[in-house]
């Protein structure tokens, strides 16, 4: 590995795996237009009396062909990222590692769905498709308010499960030159809130709520029934106050201990 990663290294060899990577991109969203090209030139074709009817047809193949977009898009993009994905376990993985190297190439594949396709699928049946493709494993009735679920394939939901408007729960952290990958587990009757952001290793037991805006760091345990918030915006007198109340109850703590 270490003789490919000096290979890779070359400037002439990055650049033409860079491009052969882009390639890949440029073919799958080919493969997600496909279907509304074709859509949009049969429209184009049907014979009309007048121009503006020729155009209204286009339009309105133009509009179809972008529904129909979507749906190829998160078929082809999903299948595209659970292929190179096939056999990402949890673990730490250093930078020269073929995990990482799958793993930079599924970013790409994953940021683009992200952004093209996801966030006009939010809150329907469709997203869901594309997080069961993957390999998220879900219950009943859980609801999808965000596309930003990162490594999904290493995510696990009970039932009754809400993912808040713009939430995200990462499965994976870039620490010390090196890739992490870990399970996020969480239970069912659970409220994510919107713009709530949860770490690897995480796990949130049955009914919680967690706060809009909230962050849980890596390897937290979330107790079940608990309610987390993040902190309010206070004058700052008050949160000197507040500091001093919490400083001395932890010394109280210790003098009873």
């Amino acid at each position: 590995m270490k003789k490919a990663m000096k290979l890779i290294s070359n400037p002439v060899v990055f650049v033409v795996l860079n491009l052969i990577v882009y390639a890949l991109y440029g073919i799958l969203v080919g493969l997600s237009l496909f279907p509304s090209v074709l859509i949009v030139v049969a429209f184009a074709h049907i014979p009309v009396v007048t121009s503006f009817a020729h155009y209204a047809l286009i339009a309105l193949g133009l509009g179809l062909g972008v529904f129909v977009f979507l749906i190829t898009g998160l078929l082809v993009f999903g299948l595209a990222e659970r292929l190179l994905t096939l056999g990402f376990k949890p673990g730490t993985y250093s930078t020269d590692s073929i995990v990482f190297m799958r793993w930079i190439i599924n970013a790409g594949v994953h940021t683009l769905c992200l952004n093209m396709i996801l966030p006009f699928l939010c809150g329907s049946s469709f997203i869901k498709v594309y997080f069961k493709i993957i390999g998220c494993k879900f219950g009943r009735d859980v609801f999808f308010n965000s596309p930003g679920l990162h490594d999904a394939y290493l995510l696990e939901m009970g039932d009754n499960v809400v993912i808040g408007g713009k939430a995200d729960v990462n499965c994976h952290i870039f620490e010390g030159n090196r890739l992490i990958l870990d399970k996020v587990k969480i239970g069912s009757d659970v409220l994510i809130g919107a713009y709530s952001y949860i770490m690897p290793g995480v796990t949130i037991e049955d009914k919680c709520d967690v706060g809009a805006g909230s962050i849980i760091r890596k390897n937290r345990v979330i107790e079940a029934g608990s309610v987390t918030t993040p902190l309010p915006a206070l004058p700052l007198r008050q949160t000197v106050t507040l500091m001093r109340i919490a400083k001395s109850g932890i010394k109280q703590n210790k003098v009873r201990r």
